[in-house]
């Protein structure tokens, strides 16, 4: 095994520029110029996700980084390549915690940290103006022109004695030195001594056109500011962004990352009026993007033969990380030929042990009668659905087929003869006959197997296995992907198991290294206090839900993973939950929702993070969804009705394992009560 685990979780905020080069994998010219939109005369907020990218792609759009990508041209035919001027910098680079005052000194602190923040912006373009001037020989640059077009907005006398670029780069730095040792100061005095040099907008907004002064060519260049993890700023730190995003029109734009809550607050310094999407500001969403990308397949085996190269995988390796290097080579599958029989086998599931005929029988016989004669009766119709050599998996789905066809006042036996002569039809058919039958065994095959593997005693859970079933998981986040790999590599070093060059990693390898990105994710990764464990056992709720439905006998929906619920319904207690529970991205919001059957309007529906799923045993696709009354909704998410979600889930359980106490079809409007 290689001695370094290229599936490492590291942040890219720790990365050097060349490793951000080295390691970004492209995903679409459109797509990405979609999301920064460079050229756009708007500024934009990019919300995602832990591990959606976002700082991977702000410093790749960075000068810095870009300088790297186009280290023989000289500075001046970098621009003209990448026809932007963006400067990155990181919130928690600028120690904002520092500039939180008390009471009346609020403001004072405020307009000292607006001043801060656009020194740091300024350094980066005035850093970035001194490379292309030193690498652009045969140039002419005006330095006394662009100072000249700054000091008509600095207000201090220092900023006179600037003659050159460099001179202007070394007040910046003075400038922010200054702040940072008055900072350090009023800690151990109490009092804040420093005089500002300019008011907040009248430095990182006109250099700009400072630019367009010190050399012509320049004069339409667009101006960007990377600002990344904007949730580490406060609210009232947020307003001074927000007033230079308000400001900057025609001058500069900002291009802002955080997370999903991340934006505290709208408001500006001009009287809290706030900033309005659409005029000010636009915002995108990368979870949404990435999720809806139809080529993430492709990008993740790209993302995966990346990694490999970065730590010394070389074409001379027993599966080349090249270009033709394919992941699903390095592990095994689930193989689903012949409805699952090859995969029963291998997994040593023993139809001897398996419950299911037994519990079909005691809940069917309670149907026709609870004697003798029933009990009887009921055994003959399972025989009926399960006998003469039928696979396990199609033995189920007659069981389940039957729940949905029965009807009370019907024969049974004759029911269960129709669906055994569908299922020896589909057999011979090999699969190509487009019948109901083919249909469902198309949406309930791999529910069923997984209720065969939790029954058997010889597996310990539901396995989740091969690539593809990682990247489904990992649900268009390259970071999940990178907890399930990474926890199969350890798994397989510490078991000596080289997967990458050696056989395939085996299906109990990856089952285990599955639940353990499981728990991470769910347990340690998302650990904020008093919200996220309001979050964490809603979603406990919510799951326990969802497993109830794939492991019934009735199965009441296809692949239960997604919930829909009336917004109304929701207390405020309860939508103050599933928005933490959105945040931290243990759900998901499928925003087309749920058109409701009976009015007009359009349900919320949401998803279980399939990252969670091997947590629960649960799928990793959804196909339809369960509906929530307001009784349940609420007792999944509002913290203070938690008490009575056990005596609605064991009342689900009741219906949806007792198909046969009444003829209600399983297709109900919403769960009970």
């Amino acid at each position: 095994m290689l001695i370094a685990n290229p599936f490492a979780l590291v942040r890219a905020s720790d990365y050097t520029d060349e490793q951000i080069n080295s390691l970004w994998v492209e995903i679409g010219a459109q797509t990405i110029d979609a999301v920064i939109e460079p050229q756009s005369k708007i500024s934009k907020y990019i919300l995602g996700g832990k591990g959606t990218g976002k700082t991977h792609l702000l410093r790749y759009y960075s000068y810095q980084v870009a300088r790297l990508r186009f280290s023989k041209e000289t500075g001046l035919e970098t621009l003209a390549k990448q026809k932007f001027l963006a400067i990155f910098v990181r919130a928690t680079g600028l120690d904002a915690a520092r500039f939180e005052g008390e009471n009346e000194d609020k403001n004072k602190w405020q307009q000292l940290f607006g001043v801060y923040i656009e020194l740091r912006l300024v350094e980066g373009v005035i850093d970035a103006l001194c490379d292309i001037k030193n690498s652009s020989l045969r140039e002419d640059f005006s330095d006394r022109s662009l100072i000249s077009e700054l000091g008509n907005k600095v207000v201090d006398q220092s900023f006179l004695t600037c003659q050159t670029i460099e001179d202007l780069r070394a007040w910046v730095i003075s400038q922010r030195r200054q702040i940072d040792d008055a900072v350090n100061n009023a800690a151990f005095v109490g009092a804040l001594d420093i005089r500002i040099p300019f008011s907040i907008g009248s430095l990182c907004l006109p250099v700009s056109k400072a630019i367009g002064r010190w050399k012509e060519s320049l004069s339409e260049l667009p101006l960007i500011y990377l600002i990344d993890e904007i949730e580490n700023l406060t609210e009232s730190q947020q307003q001074v962004l927000n007033s230079l995003i308000r400001y900057g029109e025609g001058l500069a734009t900002f291009r802002v990352t955080g997370r999903l809550y991340a934006r505290k607050t709208l408001s500006t310094l001009a009287d809290g009026e706030e900033n309005r999407e659409g005029a000010e500001f636009k915002t995108t969403y990368l979870d949404d993007i990435l999720r809806g990308y139809g080529k993430y397949p492709d990008f993740a085996k790209k993302f995966v033969a990346r990694r490999l190269r970065s730590v010394g995988v070389s074409a001379g390796s027993k599966r080349s990380s090249g270009p033709d290097f394919d992941p699903l080579s390095c592990f095994e599958e689930i193989d689903s030929s012949n409805y699952y029989s090859v995969a029963v086998d291998r997994l040593n599931i023993d139809s001897a042990e398996s419950t299911f005929k037994k519990s079909f029988v005691d809940v069917l016989k309670s149907a026709i009668g609870n004697d003798t004669r029933s009990a009887g009766a009921a055994k003959e119709i399972v025989d009926i659905l399960t006998g003469g050599g039928i696979p396990l998996v199609l033995q189920k789905l007659n069981l389940l087929r039957f729940c949905k066809k029965y009807k009370k006042n019907e024969s049974k036996t004759t029911l269960a003869r129709k669906i055994k002569a569908e299922v020896i039809e589909y057999m011979a058919s090999e699969k190509t006959a487009r019948t109901s039958y083919a249909t469902a065994y198309g949406h309930w095959a791999s529910d069923l197997f997984a209720q065969l593997c939790r029954e058997s005693k010889k597996l310990e859970g539901i396995p989740y296995a091969g690539f593809d079933t990682f990247v489904k998981m990992s649900c268009g986040n390259p970071r999940n992907l990178l907890i399930i790999l990474g926890r199969a590599y350890e798994i397989a070093t510490f078991k000596e198991v080289d997967f990458i060059n050696g056989h395939k990693l085996s299906l109990s390898i990856q089952t285990d290294a599955a639940v353990e990105a499981a728990r991470f994710m769910f347990e340690s990764d998302a650990n904020y206090g008093t919200q996220s464990d309001n979050a964490r056992r809603s979603i406990n709720r919510l799951a326990q839900i969802l497993r109830t439905a794939r492991y019934a006998i009735n199965i009441p929906e296809v692949s239960p993973l997604a919930v829909s619920f009336y917004e109304g319904d929701l207390t405020a207690e309860a939508r103050q939950t599933l928005n933490a529970a959105l945040n931290y991205s243990f759900v998901f919001e499928i925003y087309e929702g749920r058109p409701d059957r009976n009015s007009e309007r359009v349900n919320r529906k949401i998803q279980l993070n399939p990252l969670l799923s091997p947590r629960w045993g649960l799928p990793i696709s959804i196909r339809g969804d369960l509906g929530l009354s307001r009784e349940l909704v609420n007792a999944i998410f509002d913290p203070e009705r938690e008490k009575e979600f056990d005596f609605l889930l064991r009342t689900l359980s009741s219906k949806w394992n007792n198909p046969f106490s009444n003829s209600l079809s399983a297709h109900q409007e919403s769960l009970p009560l």
